[in-house]
């Protein structure tokens, strides 16, 4: 993986979109797009067209687990505090979500 950390914050550049496909696209070695804000459910499975997600960690109760090596967990929730993250999914990862986060997911580019 090109970044050093699987788990950044991005407080600084959360309101940007081309800020953040460019730290996303940077961390993960990829050319990323980001797509518009939603709410994941419970269990839910990440597509595998996901490569990184922005998680707004101050959001509904819930998290983002990415299953590789290591185990990457993130937890929203009211009492979470205000912040931003990108979690890098990589090749042959998955990720499942848990509860209501607040997510962005980042995509290749199809170009």
């Amino acid at each position: 993986m090109a970044g050093t950390s699987q788990i950044t914050p991005v407080d600084d550049i959360a309101q940007d979109d081309h800020k953040l496909e460019e730290k996303a696209t940077q961390l993960s070695g990829v050319d990323l797009v980001i797509d518009p804000e939603t709410i994941g459910t419970d269990f839910e499975m990440v597509d595998s067209s996901v490569r990184a997600i922005l998680v707004k960690k101050h959001s509904a109760g819930g998290a983002v687990r990415v299953f590789g090596n290591p185990i990457r967990n993130v937890v929203t929730g009211p009492n979470e505090g205000a912040g931003f993250v990108i979690v890098i999914v990589g090749p042959g990862e998955t990720c499942r979500l848990f509860g209501s986060p607040s997510i962005r997911y980042f995509r290749r580019c199809s170009s």
